[in-house]
């Protein structure tokens, strides 16, 4: 009998459907692999699992028995929990305030102490390293998502949900991640994984579905297949092979970072360390290190959302330092942020309204302080249709990006930002949330601004991507530079312990 079985689930948001005649079985001690590209329905069929969504039709059998959760509540209380890839964590509170927030207990007053204890011996058990008395805020993302986990644990689940669960993690940290996800296996416990990342795929999975529009396709055995095939289910074609072709990249300074310092973080120390880095115009900076290390600061310094306490900002030989984020973006500086909901849409706006908030102001989308509607939705479209944006329901570059999949409104951010006339580009978690598909295409498009002479800063948690695209990588740790590579001293092994602050070679300047 299998563990879970959702069978012929229908979901449909103003009138279309998210999940056509959808069916999925897991089974006791299995990890299940759930593929497909933005807007497919992964989240949806999640989400209705998890009891945020109620489906509109079919149904629902855990353990044998039907089942209709009406809130997330409600599935924990059945043995169901969900790691979203944007945790949910109360940052000033301890690991043990969040991991026994909401749970009601028998007593008068709740006992703490056992509460640690018990925290103590599942994180010793599953190998979750983690102090239950220290505050989340102090935690690195990957112990932030030992927190979860173990939050889940803490409840006694018997099937888990990660959401692109490795994104944040080195590939040492993603190894030991896969070890606890055996150990859960072992002793029974369903685990469906989302994850654009076939390789990975390939190496912890069982079987893998596989959704299209919003229908099941196919379910495989992964030891029956391979990434190709996976990738013609999911696509529809086979994925390129992952070779760059590095062109080379002018010696002429595009930018410079000279002994950048950005004000202190929680624990005393310098979010930006006396940074120097130099980009050259054409060029591919890869920018690796597990998140939190300072790749966010960096990126707000160049873009000007944030000023350098010390130390100097030029962009083609001009002192940037003073320049507003308008006028960067004017000079030709844009920036794809690594949270897209905070830093760069207005999500009760339109697709339309999203795609213009950088330029509304300029010809030819206004002039004499009127807005040029025709031109405006004229950008809207285009954007759509080369950006291949899926919007829910039918009001296409009128539909508000909340309603949109995470991949999507990347996908309405990457169409504002890459314009023509940048000449640096910010890219930070640029294909996070992007399907396998759509994240060759975000690679094909930041090699053709390398191609016209564009810079790229690229910051990224995917070292695939980082040695795939990049010219030359920098490693940050603890808000300093401790590496630059050139693209063919690189590997993941000798890059992954950088990440983790472990230079055992000479620095190369």
């Amino acid at each position: 009998m299998p563990l879970l079985e959702m069978k012929h689930i229908t979901k449909a948001f103003s009138g279309v459907y998210a999940n056509e005649d959808v069916n999925l079985s897991v089974e006791q001690g299995e990890i299940h692999a759930l593929l497909g590209e933005n807007g497919a329905g992964k989240t949806t069929l999640m989400n209705i699992l998890f009891g945020i969504y109620q489906a509109d039709g079919g149904e629902i059998l855990y353990q044998g028995e039907p089942v209709r959760f009406r809130s997330p509540k409600d599935a924990i209380g059945h043995g169901i929990g969900m790691v979203h890839q944007h945790f949910s964590l109360v940052k000033k509170m301890t690991v043990l305030d969040n991991i026994i927030l909401g749970l009601g207990s028998n007593r008068a007053v709740l006992d703490r102490k056992a509460a640690a204890e018990r925290i103590r011996q599942l994180a010793a058990k599953y190998g979750l390293s983690v102090e239950p008395e220290a505050r989340v805020c102090d935690l690195s993302v990957g112990e932030q998502q030992r927190v979860e986990i173990l939050k889940a644990l803490y409840r006694n689940i018997t099937l888990l949900i990660l959401d692109e669960p490795t994104g944040v993690l080195t590939p040492q940290e993603t190894e030991h991640f896969f070890e606890v996800l055996r150990k859960l296996k072992g002793e029974g416990h369903g685990i469906i994984i989302i994850t654009h990342r076939l390789a990975e795929i390939m190496a912890i999975s069982d079987r893998v579905t596989i959704l299209r529009d919003g229908k099941s396709v196919k379910s495989l055995c992964t030891a029956d297949t391979n990434p190709e095939e996976l990738s013609a289910y999911m696509i529809g074609r086979p994925l390129s092979e992952k070779k760059q072709e590095h062109l080379g990249y002018s010696q002429e300074t595009a930018l410079a970072l000279e002994q950048v310092c950005v004000g202190k973080k929680h624990g005393g120390k310098l979010a930006l360390d006396h940074v120097s880095l130099t980009v050259h115009r054409g060029e591919i900076l890869g920018v690796a290190g597990v998140e939190g290390n300072g790749q966010k600061e960096l990126a707000e310094v160049i873009t000007g959302i944030r000023k350098a306490a010390d130390g100097t900002v030029a962009f083609y030989g001009e002192d940037a330092g003073r320049w507003s984020v308008k006028e960067r973006f004017c000079k030709g500086i844009s920036y794809i942020s690594d949270d897209r909901h905070n830093d760069s849409l207005v999500m009760e706006m339109s697709v339309t309204d999203n795609v213009i908030l950088r330029d509304y102001d300029r010809a030819p989308y206004s002039g004499n302080g009127i807005l040029r509607d025709r031109e405006i939705r004229r950008r809207a479209g285009s954007a759509l249709e080369d950006y291949r944006i899926k919007t829910s329901g039918t009001s296409g570059i009128d539909t508000p990006v909340r309603l949109m999949s995470g991949g999507n409104q990347q996908k309405v951010i990457l169409a504002r930002e890459i314009f023509e006339q940048a000449k640096l580009i910010v890219a930070s978690q640029p294909t996070r949330g992007l399907d396998i598909g759509a994240t060759e295409f975000v690679h094909q498009m930041l090699v053709e601004e390398k191609r016209q002479g564009k810079s790229v800063v690229l910051i990224s948690a995917d070292l695939d991507e980082i040695l795939t695209l990049s010219d030359r990588i920098a490693v940050m740790y603890e808000g300093r530079i401790i590496g630059i590579l050139d693209r063919k001293d690189a590997d993941i092994a000798h890059v992954g312990l950088l990440m983790g602050g472990i230079t055992g070679r000479e620095e190369q300047k």
